[in-house]
């Protein structure tokens, strides 16, 4: 039987493992938030039709609330209301578990359940002593069916009460309601009733209830990435984790088979495979506006960022579109037909999203949910944390579909990328797919607009954006940015399309040095430095440069073009790896000879298929941990396409219309991405 492991995720990736995210998510520093009391202000003020929104209520009737840039725009019904939210409750829970990770008082969230209830190890020939914190989170447990843990997709109440119980009695030991008040109620100040007892405590324990009102503060802490004000309560690479791991759409579901289950053992409210909608979709009790096999999206009207807690097919939800920096929650309402919206937009639950979505008529501010790339000394900073920037090349980014970038985004993620480099100027073949005209440099449509939604969707991701310029030719023979005018204008209008943004850097020439068409001179990137400071001055700029830089250039580099931080690509033969270290740390005392010291980042090192060397496993992996013990901020894992063979495929980043970049690595690249978090 084939067993889908823990962090196998998006296109199953051969089986490569997926560890720990390293991207950090956006800081809310400026971010606004309620205090005891939410604060108000009309739709209008912040971009929103309060006409639209007021078709809301009478569609769906019941209590709710939308919130916009932390502020209360709109509501209806009794916001106050405590009552049940029912399955809604599941990424409160999940939050928990994370929380109880966070303080030490589990070990993983791999870790068995077993080692709890024992007892699980009696039944069923001892296979739901396997189950663990993950398979509940994710309903694959195959608790009370036939499947292993791991297996099969199951909406499974008896599983979720098994995990609530366990938590709760012997991960916490206390009082469930002591527990919530805390860890989240307290901490975000809930101003109604909230109970883990919505019905009394001898009638399921474990059903939540709390107002809409109360329910969009969790929101709103999930939206500004575990962040409450000044404090965060759950760490932010945790909320990354809980809504980037959707199980994959080919995810199998459970055949429906029973078994046994624990003695007495009791539910929450529903049965054991409730509904079989959930692969693509759900993430750690969270539903995501993904996919299905069929290629479907959850929600027809809503942002692919958007994420749902949802209780009774929609009746009770908690949505939240993080690109609209938007929650909604509502209670009691008419919807019962979540499942049935996939596919079909016309469903009650379709339209609801549909009114709050269309009413936001203004593009959202981007301060409260902004990524930002810094430079302290010589490190790279996200959100002023210092971070070590892993990436992978992504060359013809803007020529792939946005269902086939958003699954590598999953991947890489996963895999513990935090950065990309994307070109602007790139032919993928016979198609051009430049955001910038090449004979002037000014904007290329449709490829300009997809530049912007890429660095968007990794702002929300919190992952940073190379987006790189190069004159030259194309593979075609034609010219691109000829002129030194064409490559200013290329440079401004960049700089222009992705004002709203600061996850990314500009790299004004790629490998500038080389005596080709590429070739842009010292007085030319002095020039284009200054017009992109005038046009932005937070923008990091740097120009890469092909091989080692000497020590003159480096003085050039930082005395007068004045680059953020270096990019040199290292010589790519089989003495390189070992070299790494030792050249990054003779930077650094160049740099002290000179006074001045900025950050060196290797942002395209050697790759496989280039020359007659192959480099191993051993040899990137070396290159990388040279990098870092001579003190690099940042190294890439680079890739391309085929040289020796007659069509150049395997195309990889180069040609991202041919399918995903992960499907299109050979064994030693697949291999490689597993040993290095490892």
């Amino acid at each position: 039987m084939k067993v889908y492991r823990p962090y196998v995720h998006i296109l199953l990736l051969n089986m490569i493992c997926v560890f720990s995210i390293l991207a950090v998510y956006p800081s809310s520093k400026a971010a606004t938030y309620p205090s005891e009391k939410w604060e108000h202000k009309s739709p209008q003020e912040l971009g929103v039709d309060g006409k639209k929104l007021q078709t809301l209520p009478r569609l769906i009737n019941g209590n709710g609330c939308v919130i916009k840039n932390g502020y209360m725009i709109f509501s209806w019904g009794d916001i106050s209301k405590s009552e049940d939210v029912a399955s809604a409750f599941k990424p409160v829970l999940t939050t928990l578990l994370f929380i109880a990770l966070q303080e030490g008082l589990i070990s993983s969230i791999d870790e068995p359940i077993s080692k709890y209830v024992p007892e699980l190890s009696k039944i069923n020939n001892g296979k739901d002593s396997k189950i663990t914190w993950y398979h509940l989170a994710m309903q694959i447990s195959g608790y009370g069916l036939k499947e292993p843990p791991g297996v099969a997709y199951s909406y499974n109440d008896y599983a979720i009460t098994l995990y609530y119980d366990t938590l709760m009695g012997k991960v916490y030991k206390g009082e469930p309601d002591i527990v919530l008040k805390k860890y989240i109620a307290e901490p975000l100040q809930f101003e109604d009733r909230y109970t883990f007892n919505a019905f009394g405590n001898k009638n399921r324990p474990g059903r939540l209830a709390m107002s809409v009102r109360d329910f969009a503060r969790f929101g709103l802490l999930i939206l500004r990435n575990g962040k409450w004000q000044d404090k965060q309560i759950i760490r932010n690479e945790y909320v990354q984790k809980i809504l980037n791991s959707a199980l994959p759409p080919n995810f199998p579901r459970t055949s429906g088979e029973f078994a046994e289950m624990l003695p007495r053992q009791r539910s929450l409210g529903g049965t054991r495979n409730i509904t079989p909608v959930g692969p693509g979709y759900y993430s750690f009790n969270w539903w995501l506006n993904r996919t299905n096999l069929s290629g479907q999206l959850l929600l027809a009207d809503a942002p692919t960022d958007s994420v749902l807690a949802s209780g009774h097919g929609g009746k009770r939800v908690l949505l939240i579109m993080p690109s609209l920096d938007l929650v909604a929650c509502w209670n009691d309402t008419k919807i019962e037909d979540q499942d049935s919206s996939p596919g079909n937009p016309n469903t009650l639950m379709n339209q609801a999203v549909r009114i709050i979505a269309s009413a936001v008529t203004k593009s959202p501010s981007t301060s409260a949910n902004q990524v930002q790339l810094g430079i302290s000394e010589t490190k790279f900073t996200i959100n002023g944390r210092p971070e070590f920037l892993l990436g992978i090349s992504y060359y013809g980014a803007l020529g792939a579909s946005e269902d086939s970038i958003l699954s590598d985004l999953d991947v890489m993620q996963k895999c513990g990328f935090n950065w990309i480099r994307v070109w602007a100027t790139w032919c993928s073949s016979d198609k051009d797919i430049s955001a910038v005209k090449p004979v002037d440099g000014t904007p290329r449509e449709p490829y300009i607009s997809k530049l912007k939604w890429l660095v968007g969707e990794c702002s929300r991701r919190g992952m940073i954006v190379d987006v790189t310029i190069s004159r030259g030719i194309d593979i075609t023979g034609k010219p691109r940015l000829a002129s030194y005018e064409a490559h200013l204008n290329a440079v401004k209008t960049i700089i222009d399309s992705l004002r709203d943004y600061k996850n990314w850097y500009l790299d004004l020439s790629n490998e500038r040095n080389i005596k080709d068409s590429r070739y842009t001179s010292f007085g030319d990137l002095i020039k284009l430095r200054q017009a992109a400071h005038q046009l932005n001055p937070q923008l990091l700029v740097t120009a890469s440069h092909a091989g080692d830089v000497s020590k003159e250039e480096l003085s050039r580099y930082l005395k007068e073009v004045k680059v953020d931080f270096i990019t040199p690509h290292r010589p790519r033969d089989s003495q390189s790896p070992r070299q790494t270290e030792a050249q990054t740390r003779r930077y650094f005392e160049w740099m002290k000879e000179i006074g001045i010291f900025v950050p060196v980042h290797y942002q395209e090192p050697f790759r496989r298929s280039y020359g007659e060397w192959e480099p191993s496993i051993d040899d990137f992996l070396n290159d990388l941990k040279g990098a870092k013990a001579g003190g690099a901020a940042g190294w890439c894992f680079h890739n391309g396409d085929n040289r020796k063979s007659a069509d150049r495929r395997p195309s990889r980043s180069f040609d991202l219309r041919r399918g995903n970049l992960f499907d299109q690595l050979d064994n030693v690249e697949k291999t490689l991405i597993k040993k290095i978090k490892e």
